[in-house]
């Protein structure tokens, strides 16, 4: 298995060679990440293997919020009756070259880290994720994320259950 960094979005990265297979998440990268992220609209992580400036895969950050009435039942009781913020992974994507290495788990989890690890100067009920395809969801299900009620495409992994 390759060792990856895992390090903001920088000018040393060539994402024109990203391939992930979906075009939206390569065109992504290659066109309106930095944007984003001089925008403050969202914040992407890249990993990169030994050479720094070839791209494994990434994500994305941002803030988010969800009504209660949308979360599910079990999550919904423990809150307030009004919108919660959320931290919102928007895109994840990995290199077709660096597929069936893990690679996709590892910024998984890098991104629950993260925002788990800004507890304590910003409070979220969740991490959220709009899963793209039936794959997508299935992936984000093995690591505890469970379907919004009425929109099983819009995951949340609840704030307890951020791996460590």
């Amino acid at each position: 298995m390759s060792s990856y960094r895992i390090r903001p979005l920088d000018a040393a990265v060539d994402a024109g060679g990203f391939h992930c297979g979906q075009q939206p998440l390569d065109d992504y990268i290659r066109r309106y990440a930095s944007q984003d992220v001089r925008r403050h609209v969202a914040r992407v992580f890249v990993a990169t293997p030994d050479e720094p400036h070839r791209l494994a895969g990434y994500f994305t950050l941002s803030a988010g919020s969800v009504a209660c009435s949308d979360l599910p039942p079990a999550v919904a009781r423990k809150l307030p009756r009004y919108p919660v913020s959320i931290a919102l992974i928007g895109r994840l994507a990995v290199d077709t070259s660096f597929e069936g290495r893990g690679l996709g788990s590892i910024l998984l989890v890098d991104a629950c880290r993260k925002v788990a690890h800004a507890g304590n100067v910003l409070a979220v009920a969740g991490i959220g994720v709009d899963a793209k395809d039936a794959a997508a969801e299935a992936f984000h299900r093995h690591f505890g994320f469970v379907p919004l009620p009425g929109h099983p495409d819009h995951l949340l992994l609840p704030a307890g259950a951020f791996p460590s």
